[in-house]
């Protein structure tokens, strides 16, 4: 499905976090919402038209909650019924079974025939999940896509697409200049293209700005990859070699382990909603080898009264059960301090209210 952001060209080091139960089966969380708000808050779980991203705000689980408590309320609303997909279409990645992916391919199937255009740029994804769309199917909906009939931050995510998949048979080429001018005043885009230049897929000369101010408007926007960005900036400040090559000299920030950790913190809890979990795994397996994250996040664990142990950069027991106690209930809160102080080029606005984790679910 191509949905899922890379996280970087990193060794594969064995999984030390298996334990912090990332997914097992779909627990659900639970919701109160009934009628329009119910309905409300699934349509809204991965974005409106023009801010569409595959990684709900809210968290998948509270999105699988409210759009599975939502169609049975409403089992014939073309809109529930596409957004529900859409989560299962995300799960199936993450906990899920090969049953979600042709559930979603049958909906999107379904409802792209109806008309509805959201349901033929999602089935041109599913592409890769052998649920029947080939590539040649794909490519006419994703060249659509490219071509900006979906709205904006879909064809960000289609030239993404293009630039990881050969999909029309001349090689996989990624988009930089288009990707870029759509940055401007959308976080999602912002996003697709701090994500592609960690991966090596962009480089500091195709860009006006430092990569920086593009992780951070989207951060403040709750992108979990670029939230990890972000914090990484702030664990190790201006100047570092010591930061991943590709970011190295495009940063400004002052060393500040505490805030590096609420960033660091947030990015964990989002991209384990968002990312499958051998690739979560993978790469914070790789940074909680790292002194000066495990710092970080030790600093801003123990200001949170989650950690009473030493702020010694190893990630041991002690540490990992601290980290497992950051959860949903608190994520917003910390999530509206650090990004009411992160700034980045006034270009790049507006700077939108946003709420992640329980919080981003409307009514409840």
């Amino acid at each position: 499905m191509l949905h899922e952001l890379t996280t970087g060209r990193m060794p594969r080091i064995a999984a030390l976090i298996a334990l912090m139960g990332l997914w097992g089966g779909p627990a659900l969380a639970k919701t109160k919402l009934q009628g329009e708000d119910l309905r409300q808050a699934c349509i809204g779980a991965f974005g409106d038209r023009e801010h569409f991203d595959w990684v709900p705000r809210m968290g998948l689980s509270n999105a699988l909650a409210v759009c599975a408590a939502a169609i049975v309320e409403f089992p014939d609303d073309v809109d529930v019924r596409f957004t529900h997909a859409v989560a299962r279409d995300q799960f199936a990645e993450r906990g899920g079974t090969q049953d979600d992916n042709l559930f979603a391919t049958e909906v999107y199937r379904e409802l792209a025939a109806s008309g509805l255009p959201m349901a033929e740029y999602a089935l041109g994804t599913m592409f890769d999940e052998s649920s029947g769309v080939s590539t040649s199917d794909a490519l006419d909906y994703m060249e659509r896509a490219r071509a900006g009939e979906f709205g904006q931050s879909i064809r960000c995510e289609a030239l993404r697409t293009f630039g990881l998949a050969d999909l029309d048979g001349n090689g996989p080429s990624y988009d930089v200049a288009a990707a870029e001018s759509m940055a401007y005043g959308n976080y999602v885009c912002a996003g697709y293209l701090a994500n592609m230049f960690w991966n090596g897929y962009a480089a500091a000369a195709d860009l006006p700005l430092a990569i920086s101010e593009y992780a951070r408007f989207a951060a403040v926007h709750g992108d979990p990859a670029a939230m990890a960005m972000v914090g990484l900036f702030y664990a190790y400040g201006t100047g570092s070699t010591d930061i991943d090559p590709q970011l190295q000299g495009q940063f400004t920030a002052r060393p500040d382990a505490e805030r590096a950790g609420y960033w660091l913190l947030l990015a964990h809890w989002g991209t384990k909603s968002a990312w499958r979990p051998n690739l979560h795994a993978e790469f914070w397996d790789r940074y909680f080898q790292e002194a000066t994250v495990v710092e970080a996040m030790q600093t801003a664990l123990q200001a949170l009264g989650h950690y009473g142990g030493a702020v010694d950069g190893n990630f041991l027991g002690e540490t990992r059960q601290a980290l497992t106690a950051f959860g949903d209930e608190e994520v917003d809160a910390v999530f509206q301090i650090v990004r009411a102080k992160e700034k980045y080029d006034p270009s790049l606005d507006p700077r939108e209210a946003v709420h992640i984790g329980s919080a981003a679910i409307p009514g409840d």
